[in-house]
């Protein structure tokens, strides 16, 4: 058949673009930087943990609770449009009590009237954080999942999420918002779609988690631009 071997639908532009592999267009890496006040920020942090302390949330057992905790960031509104294709990263630099929980990640296009559209996710299991070094490349992680490896509670872990494969152009004036959490909400705008089979596998324990974003631990997620970063620099 004479068909491109790759046919994407772009959330937010409403294009298709075509090509002869994923992603269908050259993309350059780039990172966004956890930061105060609830930002993100293409630039790093530069003070270090004494000063940048770290963020975090404690989730008891949906068994004792409806309330799922989420520590969310959102970038400032982009200032033209902003394509992104193709899979990225997210790096979080995590401490947690127990010797494992989930890291749950969800990326949305927010609009200036505060409407929100699911883009993509990222989903680890903490004792699952090994990596396929071999073939591992930026904003590309591969993990075995041939064996669980329990975290030492109290020591700080870098964990590399892989961020599921997704085609969005973010519009002026929109936000990318970045969700993370160790359990899903049983209903938002998306979820309450889901049958309640769809969903992860919780915990089950109580576990405090603190999210470090200082200069020795930039979390962060790694995302495929298309045409370069454009929200406000601040």
């Amino acid at each position: 058949m004479d068909e491109p071997s790759v046919t994407v639908h772009i959330e937010g532009s409403r294009e298709t673009v075509t090509g002869a592999q994923w992603p269908p267009k050259d993309v350059t890496y780039a990172s966004l930087y956890l930061r105060p006040l609830r930002k993100r920020s293409f630039e790093p942090e530069l003070m270090g943990s004494e000063h940048a302390a770290p963020d975090g949330f404690y989730e008891v057992p949906l068994t004792v609770t409806d309330k799922v905790e989420i520590l969310n960031r959102s970038t400032e509104p982009f200032t033209e449009p902003t394509e992104m294709i193709g899979q990225g990263a997210a790096h979080i630099f995590a401490e947690i009590d127990q010797p494992d929980t989930n890291f749950i990640l969800r990326m949305w296009d927010e609009s200036p009237s505060g409407r929100r559209q699911l883009i993509t996710t990222a989903y680890l299991k903490a004792s699952h954080r090994e990596l396929d070094e071999e073939r591992t490349t930026e904003g590309d992680p591969h993990h075995p999942h041939t064996r669980a490896v329990p975290v030492e509670p109290g020591k700080i872990e870098e964990y590399v999420l892989r961020v599921y494969p997704f085609a969005a152009t973010f519009l002026p004036e929109h936000k990318l918002v970045v969700e993370l959490s160790n359990d899903e909400p049983p209903a938002d705008e998306h979820n309450a779609l889901l049958p309640s089979d769809a969903f992860h596998l919780p915990v089950g324990r109580p576990v405090t988690h603190k999210i470090y974003r200082d200069a020795a631990h930039p979390s962060r997620p790694v995302l495929p631009f298309t045409n370069g970063p454009a929200p406000s620099r601040r």
